[in-house]
């Protein structure tokens, strides 16, 4: 029986760790999956991903993988399409490369009629939420989507030479600006603090309809992450199975 070494999973937001287990997961929660995998709930941005990752890496995972949805940079991407790069650039610049066996292995177990992407994810320690800024960061970078945790986990599986890989689903167009309620009422790790948003909405309700659209391009996003995990299996296709004889 061909056992599966374990892997390290960080997720930013418990919504986005309900499409790999049923239960809810708190920040900062360590979850152990079927087969010895770890799946953990790190919050928003670079400096909470880096610490999940490490806090994985204690555990003794020889993989890392990062899970969750990203915005489009690029205008081919819609809601519910899924992006699996080949290459994560960071904020300083650096290239960080998906590991190329586990990337293809996962690629050719996806369901045929699921729209999935390659190139280049790139990093940003804030919420990229307007049209112009997208646009902005594609043109200069060439990246096709952007998220906030990814670069952080391919740094430390770099550092620890260890295999990495970054699953992401589109939550947000490239088209779309994510509403400025949203963004006001977002904490640090990433929870919506209701309270402000609705204060927010009260002042801006023509923001309801955006807000409306968002929603709905988040749970496509997850609807596709589900998929994902489905077609992976309980080995997240880490090591190939052998070669029939």
């Amino acid at each position: 029986m061909l056992t599966v070494p374990p892997i390290g999973i960080v997720v930013a937001l418990p919504a986005e760790a309900r499409t790999v287990v049923r239960q809810r997961l708190e920040f900062e929660s360590l979850h152990e999956l079927p087969g010895g995998h770890w799946l953990t709930v790190s919050g928003a941005g670079p400096e909470n991903a880096h610490g999940a990752a490490s806090r994985l890496l204690d555990h003794n995972v020889e993989g890392l993988m990062s899970w969750g949805c990203a915005a489009a940079i690029a205008h081919h991407l819609l809601p519910g399409h899924l992006v699996l790069p080949e290459v994560v650039l960071d904020e300083e610049g650096h290239a960080h490369a998906a590991d190329s066996a586990w990337l293809r292995r996962l690629s050719t177990s996806l369901p045929s009629g699921l729209l999935s992407h390659g190139g280049h994810l790139i990093e940003s320690a804030r919420v990229v939420g307007t049209r112009a800024a997208k646009a902005s960061l594609h043109t200069s970078t060439g990246a096709i989507a952007v998220d906030m945790e990814s670069g952080a986990i391919a740094r430390i599986a770099r550092a620890r030479c260890v295999p990495f890989l970054a699953v992401r689903a589109i939550a947000d167009s490239a088209a779309m600006d994510v509403p400025r309620a949203v963004s006001r009422a977002l904490n640090p790790r990433g929870d919506v603090r209701t309270a402000v948003l609705l204060a927010q909405l009260a002042l801006h309700p023509l923001q309801i309809g955006e807000l409306i659209a968002l929603g709905r391009a988040f749970g496509a996003a997850l609807r596709t992450l589900y998929q994902v995990r489905r077609a992976a299996g309980s080995d997240f296709r880490f090591i190939a199975p052998p070669e029939p004889r």
